[in-house]
């Protein structure tokens, strides 16, 4: 009875064992797969693991001001390296056939325009279809006006010049002619520059001072400081702040924006205002230094 009792509890003991025993095996079988698992995930790159995301980048929209009379004088400016600079409320615009038939009457009768630049030619043959009608009436209206060239960097500067002087009287100019400079082209640098002042240097020889540049900040930042240093500029930044170029140069008018409002033209117009001390005066051609 005795052997039989010792017989039967070992045998309850091994039945009670094996489902422990089961459990255990299983458990290791199943923690040793979660581990090879988890083991292959972080192994993958992070990229393979996480579903792809869309780009969080937004693109901001330009600010613009909206007309040069809700500038203050020397209220807004940028202080920098050769700042601040202060924006004034007087200044003017520049058109070309962008603008449509302008009534020249009505933007003289508006009292905010203080000078015009008016398109005049591109590379080495188009000429601006209004640019004759924009000068004849703007002066016409007592507006003072200039006009701009604007520069391909893939055609020689000398020979685009030739454009510009068989279309341009410089007996009918008030204001220091542009050259407006925004394609930096595929040249190197070096052979840009040299291209561009090829255009300048032939103004010069032919009408013996010097004419005005414009670019955007941007753009004079890298590509024209250092180089051009001596001349005039009209700087295009539009936004809240006065430009502010990396170079000691005469920065003598902002173009704020390029969506302005104008009595007597249809729809945007570029509007620009004067910079710390200049004023029309500075501007004239009457009173550039005379070159050699």
């Amino acid at each position: 009875m005795r052997h039989y009792i010792t017989t039967t509890i070992a045998l309850l003991c091994l039945l009670l064992l094996i489902p422990c025993h089961t459990l255990a095996a299983g458990d290791k079988k199943k923690g040793k797969k979660v581990k090879d698992e988890s083991s292959l995930i972080f192994n993958l790159e992070p990229d393979a693991r996480v579903a792809p995301q869309k780009s969080q980048h937004i693109l901001r929209p330009v600010q613009e001001l909206g007309s040069v009379e809700n500038l203050m004088a020397g209220t807004v400016s940028h202080k920098g390296s050769y700042g601040p600079h202060k924006a004034h409320s007087r200044g003017g615009i520049d058109v070309s056939h962008y603008q449509g038939a302008i009534d020249w009457k009505s933007v003289a009768r508006s009292g905010t325009v203080l000078y015009a630049f008016c398109k005049a030619t591109e590379n080495i043959s188009y000429v601006d279809d209004t640019y004759h009608h924009n000068v004849r009436e703007a002066r016409r209206h007592g507006i003072p006006v200039g006009c701009y060239h604007f520069f391909n960097p893939h055609s020689p500067g000398a020979v685009q010049f030739e454009n510009f002087k068989r279309t341009v009287d410089m007996k009918q100019m008030d204001v220091v002619p542009m050259l407006d400079v925004e394609v930096r082209g595929k040249a190197s640098l070096k052979a840009f520059q040299d291209n561009v002042r090829s255009w300048l240097k032939a103004f010069e020889q032919t009408y013996h001072f010097k004419p005005m540049i414009y670019a955007s900040l941007n753009f004079y930042n890298k590509y024209l400081a250092g180089a051009f240093d001596d001349y005039l500029y009209m700087i295009a930044k539009y936004g809240g702040d006065t430009p502010n170029p990396e170079g000691p140069i005469p920065f003598a008018l902002w173009q704020f924006t390029a969506s302005g409002r104008v009595s007597g033209i249809r729809g945007d117009v570029d509007k620009s205002c004067f910079i710390d001390h200049f004023d029309v005066k500075d501007i004239l051609i009457k009173n550039q230094r005379t070159l050699k």
